[in-house]
């Protein structure tokens, strides 16, 4: 019989030497060295030498997680050469969209900024720069994103593809941090910590030098506690980039969703102080804002009726446009269908949308086929953005319609590790542990139970819940669980294995995640 470990390395096709390799302790030193950016020597030395005569320098961010992130490393950054203060600027979704744009330029110009660092957006704004160079200013722009066939004039780009980096895409915090290396002279632990931040919430692959500095931020946040970060979260003993993903991400995602004006500025003030009692005065705003997004969402759900005969769900709602990619994936989980979620755009006679999707119906693809009724488009092969005009509404819903029949999701043959229920305990769970963090390209392993007597169940108060003790130690759990498993006597469980911990007691839970009739 396979030892615990050995599954675990056949499962990820990784050697035993390997994974001594994998779990040695993280240190910048296996990090890949910075000057592999081309051009990242040069753009330090230019900023240092613009503070040090006097030129004003604006950093323009942008809303999401990675955009707050990366837009506190590089104020961070400056403000430690010399206490520099730059300005900062992050866009409203619904008023300014994405990206820097010429009204905000003619603003910056009329405020006597000479330099626009342009932080997780720039690299398609050719026009834009353009501009910004006719009025004498000048540009740097640090992007990860997908570069078009014409990159902008900027003065500097600094981008992990385009500069060459690696062949890995980093975030756009990862790469503000690799310049501050250079910058500062020196690793900050926690600037590498917002830069781990980051490269989690926009989903890099956790490979190589992303997975490194994965590994280094969450040293440096479990060592350091750094206040405006683990007041987010829910008191962990040991902080995990599940922890990070699902609890602190979406609280900062929320106030780019939610959030107007100035007061989107202040997130960015919240990463970037040590004040105690300003960070705390800001978490209580943060918890509402987040609370705030949660209501929305369950109201956009409420008194929709979906037809089951149709092979898509298309919805106009009355609701934030920020709001629309969460509650398309909220009717994609439910009904297991492409889902476009439409608002009024700012433009008259537009409609904005967020559409979700699964393998096998591909967003891309899809574009491709309506491009003569998008008025723009973009995004990857399960998610994505667009708008159309408000009188295309039922000709675009017709054809999408057409084209979501005739390309359905394929239901995914999961991988799964094969255990018995005494495997399900502390010890393996901490083996298992060694091997984090999990993420995109390096998937949390997933648990099969091949076969369990769905009469050995037994259930929350609520009856909501199966809670069932394996041993004193040990528990297998399945929140809001199907009610379908109790019509089987045996049925395969496919989960995932935690340790739970409360009032000082840690158990080994199994969190059953779907089943199969055995």
């Amino acid at each position: 019989m396979k030892d615990f470990l050995t599954k675990l390395l056949e499962y990820y096709d990784i050697s035993y030497n390997s994974y001594l390799n994998m779990i040695k302790e993280p240190k910048y030193e296996s990090l890949k060295d910075p000057s592999f950016f081309n051009g990242i020597e040069e753009i330090s030395s230019y900023l240092k030498r613009s503070i040090d005569e006097n030129k004003k320098i604006l950093i323009y961010g942008d809303y999401d997680c990675d955009g707050i992130m990366a837009t506190s490393i590089i104020f961070n950054m400056l403000n430690q050469y010399k206490g520099y203060v730059p300005g900062f600027y992050i866009p409203n979704r619904e008023i300014d969209g994405y990206g820097l744009n010429k009204k905000n330029i003619e603003r910056f110009k009329e405020l006597n900024y000479n330099i626009i660092i342009c932080v997780d957006n720039g690299i398609t704004l050719v026009e834009e720069i353009d501009y910004l160079n006719s009025l004498n200013m000048e540009c740097v722009v640090i992007d990860h994103h997908t570069k078009e066939e014409k990159l902008p004039n900027a003065k500097y780009i600094l981008h992990p593809i385009v500069s060459n980096f690696g062949t890995i895409n980093m975030s756009a915090g990862g790469v503000s941090f690799y310049l501050s290396r250079v910058f500062l002279n020196r690793d900050d632990d926690y600037l590498a910590t917002l830069g781990m931040i980051s490269t989690l919430s926009d989903l890099m692959e956790l490979k190589e030098y992303n997975r490194e500095l994965v590994r280094i931020g969450l040293r440096n946040l479990n060592n350091n506690k750094y206040l405006n970060i683990v007041s987010l979260l829910n008191n962990p003993s040991t902080i995990t980039e599940t922890d990070l993903s699902m609890i602190l991400i979406p609280k900062v995602n929320a106030i780019g969703r939610i959030a107007l004006d100035n007061s989107l500025f202040d997130i960015v003030r919240y990463f970037t102080t040590d004040s105690a009692s300003t960070i705390l005065k800001r978490v209580v705003w943060i918890e509402d804002i987040n609370n705030k997004r949660k209501d929305l969402i369950n109201e956009a759900m409420i008194g929709i009726t979906v037809d089951d005969s149709m092979p898509s769900i298309i919805e106009k709602l009355d609701i934030k446009e920020g709001l629309c990619g969460l509650v398309a994936n909220k009717f994609l989980e439910k009904y297991k269908k492409p889902t476009i979620i439409f608002v009024d755009g700012q433009k008259e006679n537009v409609l904005k949308g967020s559409i979700r999707s699964k393998q096998g119906f591909n967003v891309v693809k899809a574009f491709e086929e309506l491009k003569d009724l998008l008025l723009s488009s973009g995004g990857h092969a399960q998610a994505g953005g667009l708008s159309i005009k408000k009188e295309d509404f039922e000709i675009f819903k017709e054809r999408f319609n057409k084209i979501a029949s005739d390309h359905q999701f394929i239901k995914e043959d999961k991988k799964a590790i094969d255990i018995n229920l005494s495997e399900i305990n502390l010890k393996n769970i901490e083996i298992m542990n060694t091997l984090r963090p999990f993420g995109m390209g390096f998937n949390k392993p997933i648990f099969e139970i091949d076969s369990f007597n769905s009469s050995k169940f037994t259930f929350s108060r609520d009856h909501k819940h199966i809670i069932t003790n394996l041993n004193f130690q040990s528990s297998l759990v399945y929140f809001n669980f199907d009610s379908t498993i109790l019509t089987y006597k045996n049925v395969k469980l496919l989960g995932f294995l935690e340790i739970n911990e409360f009032n000082g007691f840690r158990s080994a839970q199994y969190i059953v995640n779907s089943f199969e009739k055995n």
